[in-house]
């Protein structure tokens, strides 16, 4: 009887450490975003956020086809597939989305962008330049531009998200990426938008 109980107890113990283990390693990485509901506590507003049925009503009232929200892995993530059709869209003063990474791995980072990526049609009106800038803790990284039918056509195609960039570890502060979005070239008005980000170790 003594050793039945004695068991019992060490499984229970075991499962015990193993559960808490597993939320500190779940708290100490954030490497996506899907953008399903507000970050970081702020207020939801309507505008800032829109459907693939609503942009793509938007986008062939302007000559456009627009891109689908893609099936992309979450790396370690444990959510399986980033897609719920819902986007943020980038306001005029620009959008910060926070990731965190192992502080203690020194692989270099990849971090992808699953963007609204649109394509002009023979319908189109006459459409400005729009350049999107991303940052990587105050570093610009790339810029997206507007029109890009090669894009346009990875975003449909390719295997992961068009829109990479390399992250090296010695850019990290304490592990945390806050990534920033500037619309560049856009008067008035949401243009840009994101269905979801992530970070992943691998060059998918």
């Amino acid at each position: 009887m003594f050793r039945f109980r004695f068991g019992c107890f060490l499984f229970l113990f075991l499962a015990t450490a193993s559960q808490s283990q597993a939320k500190v390693e779940n708290r100490k990485t954030k490497n996506f975003e899907n953008f399903s509901k507000p970050m970081g506590g702020e207020a939801y507003v309507s505008e800032n956020y829109r459907t693939f049925p609503e942009l793509s009503v938007w986008a062939m009232h302007n000559g456009l086809k627009l891109a689908p929200d893609r099936k992309d892995p979450a790396p370690g993530a444990g959510t399986g597939i980033l897609s719920d059709n819902q986007c943020r869209m980038i306001p005029q003063e620009g959008l910060d989305v926070l990731l965190t990474a192992d502080p203690d791995r020194k692989d270099t980072i990849y971090v992808y962008f699953d963007l609204t990526l649109f394509d002009p049609t023979e319908n189109s009106a006459s459409f400005p330049t729009r350049e999107l800038r991303i940052f990587v803790n105050g570093t610009e990284k790339k810029t997206v531009k507007f029109p890009d039918h090669a894009l346009y056509l990875k975003a449909l195609y390719a295997p992961a998200p068009p829109v990479r960039i390399s992250v090296d570890p010695s850019e990290l502060v304490e592990g945390r990426l806050i990534l920033r979005l500037e619309s560049v070239g856009v008067d008035e008005g949401r243009f840009w938008g994101i269905w979801d980000v992530f970070l992943s170790y691998s060059a998918l």
